[in-house]
């Protein structure tokens, strides 16, 4: 049985409350994924802070040295899963190290976008992709593409910046971000010690899609077992 929507509907009240219900459900969502990433954005802000400053602690805490991370990563990874091992850590005190001032952050972005943004060396020029993706509302798929493209650049050079901007529009117009991504974000599972979730996800796409298919309608597959999914993570 096909879903029932607004318009399939002769009656005006019925279609009505169908369309209340669904802009509620879809407000509701968009407010669960904001709040994510604002809380996972300053965590990571703030885990950044406590380690940079107590590296700054003195001289009997510089005798961690290099192996501090690496020591706090042990003891949070045990504890909080793989969203806090060494590289994790490494990012988190980058962040903070790069983005000293809190009310400099832009919350509108995910956690994800800041670890492209890390990458980015030019301090001019990730601090517009930065305000760009906010203003924009790009997906941390749309902001790897830009970069990856040279967009910034691509525009600083260019005489007609109107070209190079649609061209750029035109390139990510299908990358907006669903709340189906988000909760399959590797990144976002990891913050949260959910990992195995974002596994379960992949099979599940993986066997629908497959299902749909001519191996499985020709018998080559037979048995949803049958069925392996690469679940490590790409972050």
């Amino acid at each position: 049985m096909s879903a029932l929507k607004p318009g399939d509907t002769p009656d005006p009240q019925l279609a009505s409350l169908l369309g209340n219900l669904g802009a509620l459900i879809r407000q509701a969502r968009q407010k669960v994924l904001r709040a994510v990433d604002t809380i996972q954005v300053q965590t990571c802000w703030q885990i950044g802070r406590h380690i940079v400053e107590f590296e700054q602690g003195g001289a009997r805490r510089a005798g961690y040295g290099k192996r501090l991370l690496a020591t706090l990563a042990k003891v949070l990874t045990e504890d909080f899963g793989k969203g806090f091992d060494e590289r994790n850590l490494r990012y988190m005190r980058d962040f903070y190290q790069t983005f000293p001032i809190w009310n400099a952050v832009r919350s509108e972005l995910s956690w994800t976008h800041y670890r492209r943004l890390l990458r980015v060396d030019n301090d001019s020029a990730r601090l517009w992709y930065m305000n760009e993706s906010a203003t924009q509302n790009w997906s941390s798929r749309a902001l790897e593409r830009q970069i990856n493209t040279l967009y910034y650049e691509r525009l600083l050079a260019s005489r007609d910046r109107g070209s190079v901007k649609q061209e750029a529009a035109t390139n990510i117009q299908n990358m907006k971000a669903s709340p189906r991504d988000f909760i399959r974000d590797p990144v976002v599972l990891e913050f949260l010690g959910l990992p195995n979730a974002y596994c379960r996800a992949r099979k599940s796409c993986a066997r629908n899609w497959i299902e749909s298919g001519p191996f499985w309608k020709s018998g080559s597959i037979k048995n949803r077992d049958d069925i392996r999914v690469d679940c490590s993570s790409t972050a």
